[in-house]
């Protein structure tokens, strides 16, 4: 059943308080976004708090990024989103958190290897970590929407992870388990290794 634009508004506040309860982004931190059944996008606005989105600060925008619905300034990361979209037609949600720990493993690592795990040998394999550019620039949502057509799930390097999907769940989820992975890692490599 397809939702509606207010079901899609309602989805995007719940995972964007789901993202700020798992500090998965902080304050005005990262952006959400999910595909409508018209060739437009529903996108968290530019400076909203996740943790606490309302629903006049869900604007709709078209693959041009050009704003359609709501009087608010559209996410500095509306590029990246679009051009994921306008790549991968199977793309029907997008979420792009600041997570710490894969934020802190992008810093050391350009692919960080989760192999040696069940979960992110099944899950990841290696993950990608986009080379720096600037947030919210054309060069960034190039390199992001290119990572993305290789894999669902990718690290923008210093900045944060991007996931799309089928839909909100299925972001979140490749969201919130590379972030485990990459945590588990970190606390084998402090605790067990010289």
């Amino acid at each position: 059943m397809e939702l509606n634009h207010n079901d899609k508004k309602k989805e995007i506040i719940s995972f964007g308080r789901l993202l700020y309860q798992k500090g998965l982004v902080t304050g005005t931190d990262g952006n959400i976004s999910v595909r409508t059944s018209r060739n437009t996008v529903l996108i968290t606005a530019s400076g909203v708090h996740k943790g606490f989105i309302k629903t006049e600060q869900i604007i709709e925008i078209d693959m041009k990024c050009s704003v359609v619905a709501g009087d608010l300034k559209p996410s500095s990361e509306s590029f990246l989103h679009i051009e994921t979209y306008n790549n991968i037609p199977s793309c029907m949600a997008i979420i792009h958190a600041h997570a710490p720990w894969s934020i802190a493993a992008s810093l050391e690592e350009d692919t960080i290897d989760l192999s040696i795990m069940a979960e992110g040998r099944l899950l990841f394999g290696k993950v990608e970590v986009v080379p720096l550019a600037s947030p919210g620039t054309k060069k960034l949502a190039q390199l992001s929407s290119a990572a993305a057509t290789r894999s669902q799930i990718h690290i923008l390097k210093a900045h944060g992870v991007v996931a799309w999907g089928k839909d909100l769940m299925e972001a979140y989820c490749l969201v919130e388990a590379l972030e485990q992975n990459i945590k588990i890692l970190g606390i084998r490599k402090a605790f067990f290794t010289n």
